[in-house]
């Protein structure tokens, strides 16, 4: 299987060639892609030495910008599989291969910090009930059952891959919205369960206890709630899972 990795930085010179390392030593032969976000430090440089292939952006472009620059350089060879983790230490290589594995009967698999025991770590009480809100939302409105719909750490198949790497996040978005959207589109949505370690650094977006993010997410999801869901199809994909049309 061809995987492609890709991997959003910002001024992340102490954890990404760690992340980049690990990557590569747990699925063989993965390419990494690593998309610097006009760092102001050493971040393109480390992720280089540690064997990614770096996309330097000039300008700030924000989380979900750099994700869709790393997309659309993903796909301009497709893989088998993209899978998007964070460059600053809070996901684990180690739960790769159960993501890439749970793409036989899902589209888009999350890894989700709340199916397991404990999420790793301590979790702020703000961001905790962001992250409670965002279920509500994406069970009530989006119909599609997540325990964990805040999750950055994803594997998808070629088409969902594709269809990021065309239209982008609606919004700006890179959560709950977006995975309504993939549902509503007819793209399958699982989960497996990962641990997560506390990030080193701090986050490329202001995060679930963020107000004016959280808001942001709220205002998305309403609106979408004021719109019928369109009817879903697709056509049969070569490994026999129902592929959305892009």
């Amino acid at each position: 299987m061809q995987v492609a990795i890709v991997i959003p930085a910002r001024d992340e010179q102490r954890s990404v060639g760690d992340v980049v390392t690990s990557a590569r030593r747990t699925v063989p032969g993965a390419r990494v892609i690593v998309v610097d976000d006009a760092s102001s430090d050493g971040t393109a440089d480390v992720a280089s030495a540690a064997g990614a292939h770096v996309l330097r952006l000039t300008r700030h472009a924000g989380y979900a910008g750099a994700l869709h620059a790393g997309y659309r350089e993903a796909m301009d060879a497709p893989p088998d599989a993209v899978v998007q983790m964070d460059a600053d230490g809070q996901h684990r290589a180690d739960d790769l291969p159960a993501l890439l594995a749970g793409l036989g009967p899902a589209h888009v698999v999350l890894g989700s910090r709340f199916l397991g025991p404990a999420p790793g770590y301590r979790i702020p009480p703000l961001r905790r009930a962001g992250m409670a809100a965002c279920r509500w939302m994406a069970t009530t409105v989006g119909g599609v059952a997540l325990t964990d719909p805040t999750s950055g750490l994803r594997a998808m198949t070629p088409a969902a891959a594709a269809r990021i790497a065309r239209h982008g996040f609606p919004d700006g978005l890179t959560e709950t919205s977006l995975l309504i959207h993939l549902h509503r589109e007819g793209f399958r949505i699982g989960e497996v369960p990962v641990r997560m370690n506390a990030a080193r650094s701090r986050s490329m977006h202001a995060g679930l206890s963020g107000g004016t993010h959280m808001l942001r997410i709220s205002w998305a999801v309403m609106g979408m709630a004021a719109r019928p869901a369109p009817a879903p199809s697709g056509a049969p994909a070569p490994a026999g899972l129902p592929e959305p049309p892009l």
